[in-house]
């Protein structure tokens, strides 16, 4: 276990995986079309709406595991364009269609990684051990964690408390000495906020954060900010409270979109 302290106070950094560390190669409506095509039903709705369902269900539930997270997004999509689907059939054959050999690094990940070669390091993700395991082999990365906890590892996934706790356990560090890298704000900020982790939030496709959502105590533009400041000053001191491009307080994050996007989820669901 390493044991070397940044200036900033972090002993560790516990990552997410999807869409921080990795994204998939496939085109979500393609995945999507051929898992309602294996079903036995039309497409109801497009790849965006799903995306709007999950943070609904994300906000919306701290007490789902991996299999009922998956489903209730689904289900919920589905209820917004007033259509009754088999969701756990759908959940199934979405991911027998989803290869998760393809997908790559997200741009500086793999430089953001090796940025916190001296302190414990570990991914908390809520994906299953056994999809989750294929994609770290497919981008190289079994090996350059502490440990990995995946959604099939505890009874609630995030933004419950149970993964982050493990994490913290395994790590043995406390809370304070943590910093928690994610592209949700409601899976990763949100949970590791209520066990007082500080949280560097990286968003995904240039999502904004409302003015209600959870609030990071940073926000980076991309990986590559993380790289550079991370090693410029070892996660801590005036890099991080600066205005320097590519990293605002979270206080200064601008308002809109993830909460008033969840608002307008069933008029959004178009399947044209």
């Amino acid at each position: 276990m390493r044991s070397h302290v940044s200036q900033r106070g972090y002993e560790a950094v516990i990552f997410d995986l999807d869409r921080t560390l990795v994204e998939h190669d496939q085109d979500p409506a393609t995945l999507f079309d051929a898992a309602c095509s294996a079903t036995g039903i039309e497409p109801f709705c497009q790849p965006e709406t799903l995306e709007l369902a999950a943070e609904v269900v994300r906000e919306g539930s701290e007490e789902l595991d991996a299999v009922s997270y998956e489903r209730r997004v689904f289900a919920t999509a589905a209820a917004a364009t007033d259509t009754d689907v088999p969701a756990s059939e759908l959940v199934q054959a979405y991911n027998d269609v989803l290869d998760n050999q393809a997908v790559s690094l997200r741009p500086g990940a793999d430089t953001a990684i090796e940025s916190t070669a001296d302190l414990a390091t570990a991914i908390v993700t809520n994906g299953s051990e056994n999809t989750h395991t294929t994609k770290l082999q497919a981008v190289g990365l079994t090996k350059h964690f502490d440990t990995v906890i995946f959604g099939t590892d505890v009874p609630q996934v995030k933004p419950a408390s149970d993964p982050f706790e493990l994490a913290l356990d395994r790590l043995r560090v406390e809370p304070s000495r943590v910093l928690k890298v994610g592209d949700s704000l409601f899976r990763d900020v949100k949970g590791a906020n209520k066990l007082g982790l500080d949280t560097a939030w990286i968003p995904f496709d240039d999502r904004r954060r409302g003015v209600n959502d959870p609030e990071p105590t940073y926000t980076l533009s991309s990986q590559q900010i993380f790289l550079r400041y991370s090693r410029r000053d070892c996660f801590g001191g005036e890099v991080w409270g600066s205005r320097a491009t590519g990293v605002e307080r979270s206080e200064d994050a601008v308002t809109g979109s993830v909460a008033s996007s969840v608002a307008s989820l069933q008029k959004a669901c178009s399947c044209d």
